[in-house]
C-alpha cells in the first residue's frame, strides 16, 4: 500500500533533470540477494519444471534461459511503454492521473485480499 501511495502522489518524471547516478555493485548485489518475489518464483520455477531437466544443471540453464527471454521480452514492452507515455502526456494533470490510475491498479488486489 505504500508504494501504490507513493505512486499515486507522484507527480511528472523529471525527464530533463540529467541522468541519476546509478546503483552501485554493492546495492545490486543487495538488491538482488533480498528480492523475496525473485526467489519465490525461482524457487517455485525450480519445482515446477525439475521433472523437464535430466540435471540440477541442465535445470539451471532452461530456468535461465527462460527468465532471460522472459526478461527482456517483457523490459523491452516495459522501456516501449514508457517512450509512448513520455510523448503522449505532456500536462502535469495528465501525468496526475496516469500515476493515480496506476495506484489504484495496484492497490485494489490488495484490497480485495484484506477482505477475502
Amino acid at each position: 500500500m505504500w508504494l501504490a501511495t507513493t505512486i499515486a502522489r507522484s507527480g511528472p518524471p523529471h525527464l530533463n533533470s540529467g541522468p541519476l547516478r546509478p546503483t552501485g555493485f554493492v546495492g545490486a548485489v543487495w538488491l538482488v540477494w533480498y528480492n523475496t518475489k525473485a526467489w519465490a518464483v525461482t524457487i517455485g520455477a525450480a519445482a515446477s519444471f525439475a521433472m523437464l531437466a535430466a540435471s540440477p544443471v541442465h535445470l539451471g540453464v532452461l530456468l535461465g534461459v527462460s527468465f532471460t527471454v522472459g526478461a527482456v521480452v517483457s523490459l523491452s514492452l516495459w522501456c516501449l511503454a514508457g517512450l509512448l507515455l513520455a510523448r503522449l502526456l505532456k500536462t502535469d494533470g495528465q501525468w496526475r492521473v496516469l500515476n493515480i490510475t496506476l495506484g489504484l491498479l495496484l492497490a485494489v488486489p490488495i484490497v480485495q485480499m484484506w477482505f477475502e
